[in-house]
This record gives C-alpha cells, structure tokens and sequence, in this order.
C-alpha cells in the first residue's frame, strides 16, 4: 500500500461510522493536529476506492475544520494549546505560517485499502476504532504531565477530578472510584504517588495556604530557626517577660544570628496535606455534616470539609493564624477562633458534631510560638501529653455518638535520650480513656528530598530516619450503627480492576 497526499475536498466523511467525538475532545484533536502536523504523515487516512474513510474519520473531520477557520482563529486556537505555548517564537512563526499555507491548499496523506472486501472493510472500520490495551496509570502519573495528558486527550484519568478550579466535587462523577474514595480504602497510603501529589497542587492551588503566619521570615518560625538560642535562653527571656521575637532583636548579636543560621539546612513548617484531609471526610464524615478541631493550626482542613459540604468550628492559639484562617474562608461555612483547645467544649455544644479530624503538635518537633499554652512549647513531654488529653477529651464530649475522631500522629524522639517517646502509643490510650475505641490505623508513607541526607546522618547512631505518620480512627459508639448512619458506597467492576493495580504497586 502507497500513501498518497491528496486535496481533503477528494476524501469522503464515513456517515456510517459508529465512532463519536465530544465537542470538546474534538477541539483537543483539532489543537492536536495544529501543533503537531507530523502526526499525519506518521498516520495516513485510510480510504477505500471511493475516497471514502474507512480509517481516520475523526482526524479528516478535524482537517475539515481547521480548512474553514480564519486566520484570527487558527492563532486564537494555537495560542490557547500548552505544547503550543512551549514552543519557541520561531517555532511558533514557522507553525503559523505552515497552516496559513496549508489552507490555500489543503491536503493530506492517504492510504488506499483496495484490496480489502466489503466484508473486511465493514471490520476494518470497527477494529480501527477499538482500543484493546489499557494504560498503565502509574506509568502515566508519575512520568507524564497530567495538563499534558488531558491535553492530548486522555481526560479520564482516574487522579484527576475536572474541577476545573471549582471547589473540589462541584463537578465530581459519583460513579468513580477515585471521586468517592480519592485512593483505594487500603491501611498504607502512598502521598509519593503522582496522582496524590497532582490532587495536592490542585487543592493548594484553591486554597493559598502556605503557613505564613507561623513564620516571621520566609517559611520558618523564628523558634525553629533559631531553636539553639531559643532552648538556651528560655529562663532569660522569662525573667525579662519578653517574647522569643523581642530577645532577638534586643540581646542576640548578629554574627550570633547569622551562625546559628549556617548550622542546619532550611526547614519549612508542616502544612496539613489537603488530599489527607478529604480522605478523612469522604471516608469518615457525613455529606452535610459537623466537623471540628482542637488543634486548628493552618486553614486546610477547614477549607477542604466546607468544600465538600460541611460546616467547620476549629479552636487555633495563635492569634494571626485564626484570623488568617477566616480570612481564606470567608465566604465558607468555616469559623475559626482564638483560644486554647482545651477550651473547646466552651464554644461546641455536647454531642453536636459528627466528625472530629486533628494532627496536633509532635511535642517540641516544630515550636510553634512562645505562647505558655502552647503544647509545641512546654518544658516536658509529660507537660505536653496533659494538654493534648485535655483538649481530646473535651472533644470527645462535643461529639454525636456513632461518629468518628481521626488523629494524625508521628512518633517523636526524646531528644536527650534517643529513644521513641511512644507517642502514637500515648494517643491511643488518651481516646480509650475517653470512650472512643481504635477502629482503623492507616499508615501514610512520605519521602522528602531531604530523607536520604537525613537518613545517612542518623545513621551514624542507627537510628532509621522515618518515612511514615499514622491516621488513627477512633469510633464512639455501636461499631454495629455504622452501616445505618453512614451511606453505602457500591463498588463497580472499574474499582476493583483499580483496586489490583494499586496491590500490585504495594508489592
């Protein structure tokens, strides 16, 4: 078979074939065909003796179009396309003037099936159009660019939602594993997986919380920072009443300053991670519910639990940080107010909430501010773990029976000893004491570009550097309710063909 390049008025639309297109996936092909011409030698027109298509339909309906655009149009369309925008001004000069061209006369390679039956033809035509091989999703998100995927076509990728920058499930399929789960309902979630961090950029994106107001500079607090002068000079600064911020400026010398900044690389605070926060309310909450927090910290959760229908009362120290909070939420079902959690029952009334998510301070892991109240700030762990079990306790109370607390804990090391102070351990028997019982314990695996630098440095005490927190779900009530206060969710054959993927992953 030769390939031919023939004028597109000669090439008859195949009206008989079964193939359709959505408009909108007709304008991808359209751009598709714009930037990359090449694409039609590479993948002729199959014709048969009457020029009609038997192969390619689509392709010569896209030409068709692109034959009648004006000139105005095809730059409009061109500039809209992202491998478009890549290119550069030559490129883009030498592609216009290609297509302005091409127009005066529009051609295109074909290839003659002669030889084909009426019978093989009629197959021909079907086979063309049927995909028989499935895409490795894993390959695809974390080697591809998903803008660049759905660009091309591939808009049905189970990572993404199509929010098209609305709240998260405005435009949401139900039907869909990845919509009603976000990731397969297993106890080890991967955060390194490439559709996770896709739906992270997406939610940040929405949500602009990028935890200033625990830092006075940059992306840090200036008690991490600084944390050496800040343990030394603990008793000095009570005995003079003044806040860490003011004993720098007024006592610390600069050189002093500019050293302790050398001694350690840059460390960023902890950001709630948005995909964790939609998990815990899709899984555990109710569609139009209560939430709340003790241990508000950033605006994460309280912006991703309105998002997808719920109201939200989260209790944060800091001042700026609570009035930051509402600021991003303003226009939400969200309040945020300054006070310490252990007063949180002050403000939720008793058995009124129904789901309860926190991820409180890691003890003295990051300090949070020199406030007294301040768990991150207490001179003891002991001192510590008291006001944790004072604000869970409390909000256990505000919470319906039958409803779930979610509390996402890490270990931490005691710093003079280094061993493992069993924190996750501590958490646990705080809610048993409450009354709420271990019903999950999910484990979330992390990796940051740090983690190898870090972990070579520990080893030199083997201690492992640990890649992992724990998602512990606590239950208050009947575990025998659950199925009648919480809404059955029908799995499909695509969810567990999802569901074997993402096992063969873990192995």
């Amino acid at each position: 078979m030769k390939t031919e390049n023939v004028k597109i008025s000669q090439i008859h639309v195949n009206e008989a074939n079964p193939r359709t297109i959505t408009k909108e996936r007709f304008k991808k092909l359209v751009c598709s065909i714009l930037v990359l011409p090449k694409m039609l030698e590479i993948r002729p027109i199959v014709v048969d003796d009457t020029m009609t298509t038997l192969g390619g339909n689509m392709r010569l309906r896209a030409l068709i179009e692109i034959q009648s655009m004006t000139a105005e149009e095809l730059s409009s369309t061109l500039d809209g396309s992202r491998d478009y925008q890549k290119k550069t001004d030559v490129e883009k000069s030498r592609l216009r003037d290609y297509w302005l061209s091409w127009q005066k006369n529009p051609r295109t390679p074909v290839i003659r099936a002669s030889e084909l039956s009426e019978d093989e033809r009629r197959e021909f035509v079907i086979k063309d159009n049927i995909g028989y091989g499935d895409w490795d999703m894993d390959i695809l998100a974390n080697e591809w660019d998903t803008e660049d995927l759905t660009d091309w076509g591939l808009d049905d990728l189970p990572w993404t939602d199509n929010t098209e920058g609305a709240k998260a499930d405005d435009t949401a399929h139900e039907n869909s594993l990845f919509d009603r789960f976000v990731v397969p309902p297993f106890s080890v979630l991967d955060t390194r997986k490439g559709y996770w961090n896709d739906r992270k950029k997406r939610w940040y994106s929405l949500i602009g919380d990028f935890g200033e107001s625990r830092n006075d500079i940059g992306y840090e607090s200036l008690e991490l920072k600084y944390k050496d002068i800040y343990t030394r000079t603990q008793e000095h600064r009570k005995s003079l009443g003044l806040s860490f911020k003011e004993y720098l400026e007024k006592y610390v010398p600069q050189e002093e300053i500019e050293r302790e900044k050398g001694k350690k690389l840059a460390r960023g605070v902890s950001i709630l991670d948005p995909v964790m926060a939609e998990i815990v309310v899709r899984w555990f909450g109710l569609k139009d519910g209560q939430a709340f927090d003790c241990f508000a910290g950033d605006s994460v959760f309280g912006f991703v639990s309105t998002s997808l229908g719920n109201s939200f009362t989260g209790i944060e120290l800091r001042q700026e940080q609570a009035e930051l909070n509402n600021e991003r939420t303003a226009d939400m079902n969200a309040r945020y107010i300054c006070d310490d959690g252990q007063n949180v029952a002050k403000y939720i009334e008793a058995e009124s909430q129904d789901l309860f998510f926190s991820c409180p301070p890691y003890f003295d892991l990051e300090v949070y501010s020199d406030l007294p109240n301040d768990a991150s700030n207490q001179d003891s762990y002991e001192d510590f773990l008291n006001i944790l079990k004072n604000a869970f306790t409390a909000s256990v109370s505000c919470l319906r029976k039958n409803r779930f607390a979610v509390v996402c804990v890490g270990d931490v090391r005691d710093k003079k000893t280094g061993f493992y102070y069993d924190f996750v351990g501590d958490v646990k028997n705080i809610f048993k004491q409450a009354g709420m019982r271990l019903y999950n314990e999910i484990i979330l695996i992390e990796q940051t570009a740090s983690t190898a630098l870090r972990a070579a440095r520990y080893m030199e005490n083997r201690k492992v550097a640990k890649t992992h927190q724990h998602l512990l779900v606590f239950y208050k009530g009947d575990p025998k309710r659950i199925k009648a206060e919480f809404p059955k969710i029908e799995y499909t054959e695509e969810d567990m063909k999802m569901f074997e993927v993402n096992e063969e992953e873990q192995k």
